[in-house]
């Protein structure tokens, strides 16, 4: 558990956290070595789920040894599923990082939204839904892996 302290805010308890594949942590199916790397320490702080269609059919092997959950969607509603995903493992207790369309309710549902202005560009609804809008993977990732940045951010 990483417990987030934000004056003028709740503090924020998270047991795990959230991601979009393709876009947030991937760039045309391939996430940066570096990125992978930053993204298994974080998982030895929080539990960490990776959430996507699979659109490049690499993401099995992409993880392969990493201590994330790969998770699958096999509807027409990903959004929606998204959502539900992260209702189901507590959104009180769980941040989500994304980029499109197709995460701005997951990214508004989370007790913290982040959202990547990466090379993949963001929607502007997921833009607005996200406490914070970072400009790179990396960013995100490591506002979590040093939490006084969330501080920062989000202090009221």
């Amino acid at each position: 558990m990483l417990k987030i302290e934000i004056p003028g805010r709740r503090d924020i308890n998270l047991e795990g956290i959230v991601f979009d594949l393709n876009g947030t942590l991937a760039v045309d199916g391939k996430p940066q070595a570096a990125d992978l790397e930053l993204l298994e320490l974080l998982a030895g702080k929080l539990r960490v789920y990776v959430l996507t269609a699979d659109t490049f059919g690499t993401a099995a092997e992409v993880f392969r040894g990493l201590s994330v959950n790969l998770c699958r969607l096999k509807g027409q509603e990903v959004a929606s599923e998204k959502k539900k995903f992260i209702d189901s493992l507590g959104s009180l207790s769980h941040a989500a990082v994304g980029n499109g369309y197709n995460d701005h309710l997951m990214i508004h549902s989370a007790v913290l939204g982040v959202c990547v202005l990466g090379g993949e560009g963001a929607h502007p609804l997921t833009m607005a839904n996200a406490d914070l809008v970072v400009s790179s993977t990396r960013a995100a990732l490591e506002l979590f892996l040093n939490p006084r940045r969330l501080t920062a951010g989000l202090r009221r």
